[in-house]
C-alpha cells in the first residue's frame, strides 16, 4: 500500500504558461490545492492565464465569489481576451473552455461548488478548478461565511483529486489592509 504522498510523486505537474511561476511552485499538481494570496490585480491576471492556458487541453471549472448582481459578468472578457492574446490563444477558445457558477453569498458558494462538480461529472474532461476570490464573503458574514468557505473547497478539493486535476483558490485579506505605499516617505 503507498502513502499519499508516494502518490502524488507519480504525477506529472501542468505549466502554469508562467516560467517564473513554474520555476518557483514547480507546476500545478494534479488532485493538490495551490492558494493564490495578495493583491487582488495580481491575483486576477495570474488566475486568468491559469485558465488560458488550461483551455489548451481542456475545460475549465470556474466558481467566482462575487457580487454579481452589481458586476454582472463572471469573467472580465477584456482580461480574458488580453492574456489569451500574450498566451497565443484564440480568446473566445478561451472562454468556451470556460464553465461558470456563481457565489454571491456565503451559502449560495456551496451550492455553486456542489453544481460545478456535478457539471464536471456529467460533461466530462476537466483540466483545471478555479475557486476565484475565495475569501470575498469572510468580512460581512462572519461564521457562517467561514463554514461555508471551507465546505465549498473541501467539495472542490475532492473532485480535484478524484479526477487527478489541479485546483487553484484566489483571496484576498479580509478588512482594512493597510496600503503599503503610505509607509514609503515622500
Amino acid at each position: 500500500m503507498k502513502r499519499a504522498s508516494e502518490l502524488m510523486l507519480l504525477r506529472r505537474p501542468v505549466s502554469t504558461g508562467l516560467e517564473r511561476l513554474d520555476a518557483l511552485i514547480g507546476g500545478l499538481w494534479p488532485g493538490a490545492l495551490h492558494i493564490l494570496y495578495g493583491d487582488q490585480e495580481v491575483t486576477d491576471l495570474v488566475l486568468y492565464r491559469l485558465m488560458v492556458e488550461a483551455s489548451k487541453h481542456g475545460r475549465v471549472a470556474y466558481l467566482n465569489n462575487t457580487d454579481y448582481y452589481g458586476e454582472k459578468t463572471l469573467v472580465d472578457a477584456t482580461t480574458l481576451s488580453t492574456v489569451s492574446k500574450m498566451a497565443g490563444v484564440e480568446p473566445l477558445k478561451a472562454l468556451s473552455a470556460i464553465r461558470c457558477a456563481a457565489a454571491f453569498n456565503a451559502r449560495r458558494q456551496v451550492f455553486a461548488a456542489e453544481k460545478l462538480v456535478e457539471d464536471i461529472g456529467e460533461r466530462g474532461r476537466v483540466s483545471l478548478i478555479v475557486v476565484h476570490n475565495a475569501s470575498a464573503f469572510l468580512d460581512r458574514e462572519g461564521s457562517e461565511a467561514s463554514s461555508a468557505l471551507v465546505k465549498s473547497v473541501s467539495i472542490l478539493m475532492e473532485a480535484a483529486s478524484r479526477a487527478s486535476i489541479p485546483l487553484v483558490v484566489t483571496a484576498q485579506s479580509i478588512g482594512d489592509t493597510p496600503d503599503p505605499r503610505r509607509a514609503i516617505p515622500r
